[in-house]
């Protein structure tokens, strides 16, 4: 298995921390006391967003975080600063405070349908009192570290003085800009920036409407240019990434394709993703054409999740050294295994668990899987039999959009593997 690029001293993540929160229902009728559709409740479920989710892809690969950030003294606040250290990130670096509240999406979900956001948030620049307060916390919590991302949603945290205390001084470790600022010229001074194609667009409104492939091009090197970045990482969903580095007089593209053109259940987060584990790589010298091939690599895991989610570090491993295919990621070791649907519960969902040696996978397997996987919202599958082809029967099993998760059996009984699991459906 490839080893996973992870510098020896800590990641800094500092910008917009946000609690996602997401409530799911069934929709079966109209109201009538307006044309509108009525959610019946199911249940509902917290989730760290923005800096929050970057800080936790990067604990959950295995480095050392420190986040600086803001949040209010409210709920969310107190909920993200225990899922926070539970983690094991340093969050002496955030600022709480009342007179603000926590960044809030709620996010309505219907049949696996995206129905309504709901913001609450205070977008407006932060006062002078808590801006001195985490410019403070930026320049105590970035001495010694290997990297810094900031995760910038423009909800106010990223001040032009709080961006400024990044950058400042004549060394400063290598520094990954998330952007949502329309004006880039803000981030002067970093070293990269990854924007998706609408965010470079709304950021060059100068060279009119976005036209294609060869517009991505025209663009980023006017931004380079102009501005001085040194590298601009601009993120196109399934045509993969283009990575532009200047190279002295020269600009050098280079296209990262995307690994495999799957089912993607939720993009949210794809872009913290990004951003901290490229930053990860290149802070352990990793050259930034092979640092954006993993960062690729898990954007690839995190969007076939619901909601903000994390990449698994084995399967990443695997991924970047040619050993698994993006189905692969769906293959877990029992203990990853059972961690995932430990978060399934917490969220309310049901999870499914059935097995077999699928030697040679007939329509009959096929039918017994999707009948499995309308007993809940959560199919695992174990895979028995002949151990040598087990890994590639798996890596199947997994390519099929209505599995979630696939494990080995090593035994022949799935007793233990079962009380490891602890699924609420046996089929």
């Amino acid at each position: 298995m490839a080893k996973l690029p992870i510098p020896a001293a800590p990641i800094l993540v500092v910008g917009d921390i946000m609690c996602d929160h997401y409530v799911w229902g069934d929709v079966e009728r109209i109201s009538p006391e307006a044309p509108v559709q009525v959610l019946r409740w199911e249940r509902e479920a917290d989730k760290p967003g923005g800096a929050a989710n970057a800080a936790l892809n990067l604990a959950a690969l295995g480095c050392r975080v420190r986040l600086v950030g803001f949040v209010g003294n409210d709920d969310p606040a107190r909920w993200l600063l225990r899922t926070l250290k539970r983690a094991g990130i340093d969050t002496k670096g955030i600022v709480q405070s009342g007179e603000r509240p926590t960044t809030l999406k709620t996010r309505v979900m219907a049949r696996g349908q995206h129905m309504l956001r709901i913001d609450r948030e205070t977008r407006a620049p932060l006062d002078p009192r808590n801006e001195r307060l985490v410019v403070s916390a930026v320049r105590k919590a970035k001495r010694g570290v290997a990297g810094i991302v900031c995760s910038d949603y423009d909800k106010g945290v990223l001040t032009n003085r709080v961006f400024r205390a990044v950058v400042e001084g004549p060394r400063h470790p290598f520094v990954t800009v998330d952007p949502k600022c329309r004006d880039f010229r803000k981030y002067r001074g970093a070293d990269l920036l990854t924007p998706n194609e609408k965010e470079l667009a709304d950021a060059t409104p100068a060279l009119g409407a976005a036209t294609g492939e060869r517009d991505i091009t025209r663009r980023a090197e006017s931004l380079m240019r102009q501005v001085g970045f040194k590298a601009l990482l601009v993120t196109r969903g399934s045509s993969g990434m283009d990575l532009f580095e200047s190279t002295g007089r020269r600009i050098r593209c280079t296209h990262i394709p995307a690994l495999q053109r799957h089912e993607v259940f939720d993009v949210t987060g794809a872009g913290d993703t990004v951003a901290a584990v490229l930053t990860m790589a290149a802070a352990a010298g990793i050259p930034l054409a092979e640092a954006a091939r993993v960062a690729n690599a898990a954007a690839g895991i995190v969007v076939g999740m619901v909601g903000t989610a994390v990449a698994d570090s084995d399967t990443l491993a695997e991924m970047i050294g040619g050993e698994a295919s993006q189905a692969r990621s769906k293959v877990l070791s029992p203990k990853a295994l059972a961690a995932r649907l430990a978060d399934a519960r917490r969220l309310g969902e049901t999870g499914v668990f059935t097995s077999g040696a699928f030697e040679a996978l007939g329509v009959r397997d096929l039918q017994r899987l999707q009948h499995a996987r309308a007993r809940g919202e959560l199919l695992v599958v174990g895979v028995n039999g002949d151990p040598s082809t087990g890994p590639a029967r798996a890596e199947m099993l997994a390519a099929l959009r209505f599995v979630d998760y696939v494990t080995l059996i090593s035994e022949r009984s799935t007793s233990r593997l079962i009380r490891t699991l602890r699924p609420d459906v046996v089929v």
